[in-house]
Order: C-alpha cells, then sequence, then structure tokens
C-alpha cells in the first residue's frame, strides 16, 4: 500500500469491479477491500441481473421499476440505465461470465417478483458469485491496479471543498492514501441488523462518513426487508432464499397451511404480509412451499445454493418446505449521485448500494441491484478517465489515536439515529427490534 495513487476504489463488490477494470490503464489505482476481496454483498446475489429483453418494449421495464418503487424514482435515470442495460451484459458476457442456456441454446431467463416477464440472467443460483469472481480474476492480473484486504476506511481526506484521499486503518496501523479521485462502492447498512441477508462488515459506512462531511445523501430511511430468508434460531447473517424460487412456482403458506399473499408481488408488500402473518400467528416463520415447482427432485440443479443450505439445516427441499421469514436486504437511500456517479463534494465518486441514484426509488425491483452496480461503475470510469485533474493536495502523516472500534461504533450509532429520527415507523418496526 502506497501514499499516493491516481484513484482510490473503496469497495470489492460488482460496482468496485466495475469501475476498476474500465479505469485507463494508464492509472495507478487502488482498489480497497474492508476483508478480503471476496467479502462483499455482491457476491451473495443469488438471483440474477435483469436486463431489457430484445423483444420487449422499454416502457413496459420503465413501469416495472417505477411501480416497485412506488413512483418515487427519477424517471430520467431509470430511462437510461435501462436503456444501457443489453450493453452491460455484453460486458458481462464478454468477461467470460456463462449464464445459463436453455437446451437450445438461448439464454434461460428467469421471472422474478414485480417482472412482468422473465428478464433475469442467471448463473445457477450464485450469479453474483460467478460475476464477481469473474472481474476479480482479471483484476488481479492487471499490473497497474492495487488491491488492499482487510484495510478499514474510516474518513476522508478533504482539502479546499475536495476529496484527496482517505483515511484507513491496516494491520494495527493508521495511514493516509492520497489520489486524484475516490470512488465509493462501499455498499450498503446490513451490518446495522442483526437479522440481513448481509455480511456483519457492511454497515454503512461510506454513507456514515459522507452524513459526517455534509455531502448529500437521500432516502435513508429506505430500507428493503427481503421476503425470505431461510429461518434458523443461530444468529448470524442470514440465507436468502432466492424470489426465483417463487418466480418458479414456489407458494408461501402459514402454519395452517393456507396460502395468504400473492407471492410475485413487489417485496416490500410480501415482507410486510408475511410479518403480519407471523404476528397474528405468534411464529417466528412462515413456510415456503415448492410443491408446484415441475421436476422438483431436480431442483437442486437450478438452486444448488439454496438446496445446500437448507440441507444444512436438515430439510430436503425437494420433499420438505422451507421455513422463511423477512430480513434486511437492501439500502435504496445512500449518498446522492448521477449515474456516472459523481457527488456533491467534488473528486468524490458514489456507485453501486452506498450510492442513491433514484433509480429504484422507495423500494427496489427483483435483479435490478447488480444492473445498477455494474453500469454506474462502468460509467464512473468513464467519467475519471475523460477528466481527472492534477493532485493538488498535501499529503500529511496519520495521526489518529482512537480505537478503530471506537470510530467505526461512532458511525454506526450516528447512522441509525439518523434513520430513526427520518422514518420512526420504520425504526419501530424493523430495526429497534433487532437490538441493533
Amino acid at each position: 500500500m502506497k501514499n499516493y495513487y491516481d484513484v482510490i476504489v473503496v469497495g470489492s463488490g460488482a460496482a468496485g469491479l466495475s469501475c476498476a477494470l474500465k479505469l485507463n490503464s494508464g492509472y495507478d489505482v487502488c482498489l480497497i477491500s474492508k476483508k478480503t476481496i471476496d467479502e462483499a454483498n455482491s457476491y451473495l446475489a443469488q438471483g440474477g441481473i435483469s436486463i431489457k429483453r430484445k423483444d420487449e418494449d422499454l416502457q413496459d421495464y420503465i413501469e416495472d421499476t417505477l411501480k416497485a418503487g412506488h413512483y418515487e424514482n427519477d424517471f430520467e435515470v431509470v430511462e437510461e440505465i435501462l436503456k444501457g442495460s443489453p450493453k452491460v451484459i455484453e460486458e458481462l458476457i464478454n468477461y467470460g461470465i456463462l449464464f445459463d442456456k436453455t437446451d437450445k441454446g438461448e439464454y434461460s431467463l428467469h421471472k422474478e417478483g414485480g417482472h412482468k416477464v422473465p428478464r433475469v440472467y442467471h448463473v445457477g443460483d450464485y450469479t453474483g458469485r460467478s460475476i464477481c469472481e469473474s472481474m476479480a480474476k482479471i483484476v488481479g492480473k492487471r499490473p497497474n491496479l492495487d488491491i488492499c484486504e482487510d484495510t478499514t476506511f474510516y474518513d476522508l481526506i478533504i482539502e479546499n471543498q475536495r476529496a484527496v484521499g482517505i483515511k484507513v486503518y491496516n494491520n494495527g496501523e493508521y495511514k493516509n492514501i492520497y489520489s486524484r479521485a475516490v470512488v465509493l462502492a462501499t455498499g450498503g447498512i446490513g451490518g446495522l441488523f442483526n437479522s440481513s441477508t448481509n455480511y456483519k462488515s457492511i454497515a454503512g459506512n461510506g454513507i456514515s462518513i459522507a452524513l459526517k462531511h455534509g455531502i448529500k445523501v437521500e432516502n435513508i430511511d429506505c430500507i428493503q426487508i427481503h421476503p425470505t430468508s431461510l429461518y434458523t434460531k443461530i444468529d448470524g447473517r442470514k440465507m436468502l432464499i432466492t424470489e426465483a424460487l417463487r418466480g418458479e412456482g414456489g407458494i408461501l403458506l402459514d402454519n395452517r397451511g393456507n396460502r395468504f399473499i400473492d407471492e410475485l408481488l413487489p417485496r416490500d408488500i410480501v415482507s410486510q404480509a408475511i410479518k403480519k402473518k407471523m404476528d397474528e400467528d405468534d411464529m417466528k416463520f412462515v413456510y415456503l412451499s415448492l410443491e408446484n415447482i415441475k421436476n422438483r427432485n431436480e431442483i437442486y440443479r437450478e438452486f444448488p445454493t439454496v438446496f445446500d443450505a437448507c440441507k444444512g439445516e436438515g430439510i430436503d427441499i425437494r420433499e420438505e418446505m422451507i421455513p422463511v421469514c423477512p430480513s434486511q436486504h437492501y439500502h435504496m437511500g445512500g449518498i446522492k449521485a448521477k449515474v456516472n456517479g459523481r457527488t456533491s463534494l467534488d473528486g468524490l465518486y458514489a456507485i453501486g448500494e452506498v450510492a442513491c441514484t433514484g433509480f429504484h426509488g422507495k423500494n427496489r425491483l427483483a435483479s435490478n441491484s447488480l444492473l445498477e452496480a455494474c453500469l454506474c461503475g462502468i460509467k464512473s470510469a468513464e467519467d475519471i478517465n475523460g477528466e481527472l485533474i492534477k493532485f493538488y493536495g498535501k499529503i500529511k502523516e496519520n495521526n489518529e489515536k482512537r480505537k478503530i472500534e471506537q470510530v467505526m461504533q461512532g458511525y454506526h450509532n450516528a447512522l441509525i439515529e439518523n434513520i430513526r429520527e427520518r422514518n420512526n415507523t420504520f425504526y419501530e418496526y424493523w430495526l429497534k427490534a433487532e437490538n441493533a
């Protein structure tokens, strides 16, 4: 790790990797990962990446996205990202990602909640992992890219109202790293919750630091609860039970075997219905029945991640129902950013889940997150390549004296309080009970 790079990218998920791969090969780039490079929420994405089909009207996809977002999306952003989606899938295929195909050699597309038609490209039920591993492999071979793992980003360095670097903690030492541009791809806020499908290490640090410095943020209280995570009695990250199972015919049942909701409604509606049913029945879960899925005995082939996770809990999904409960899953809010990642602070970009472009509105449409992450990663790199100013900062030593745990806990508490102030109803209903 050096004390100066042309560009610093903080985060090793789909957004950060997409950006790093598109940056000018002549730039000296540092890619920061809080833990190992593969501990990013993008790796956990099971369902897939949603792309506009060649044979569909763009307006249909726009309407699905707007409806899921309660029509509080930024229409121009939605249109721009969905129009650009075919180029994203082409880029990913060029990176060597082998999306599933039918026996006829055509791409196999899933239909998920909120989508009128099947438009989700996938690799089994481990699409995020496949995408990120393929990109990370290429990143690792780029001589201009310096990968720094187990490195905690804990503050920005700002001079003359411009981001000129970051402050990090690595291997027991504090350090300043300077650059001509800083790209935040630090992910969401799942670490604030005890019950989340996210990694515990990803707890909204990028957003908290933006709040500290008065950088514009938006929709901080718009937090998505995924309807179906695998219920277990053990605390820790919850295993997502992909929405694609419901798209294939899975149905939700209460403890008396009664169906109580249209499973393919947007996620927030289904999550609320499950929570209500759990409260009414004094249960900690409901059941996902796969009885209507064709070729159920072969389900382990298409959904190996879910099959193995359930098997580990003693559940054979070829014969048994899956106990599921809602868990925090995604954050639609974040640092206010354009599609190219530009924020209210010069020199600072925000992409992926840490950013709020207005694409998702109040609630995200299934499988739109990987699309936004990859497209905005590409767009941010293109913007940096076109306009990267000279470095005018003053390189200084880092004199931080506090314990890193104290620093991060302060951010943790401040973000929870910010959410409570903006939306006490959500806090009381979903977050307070978490004892986060």
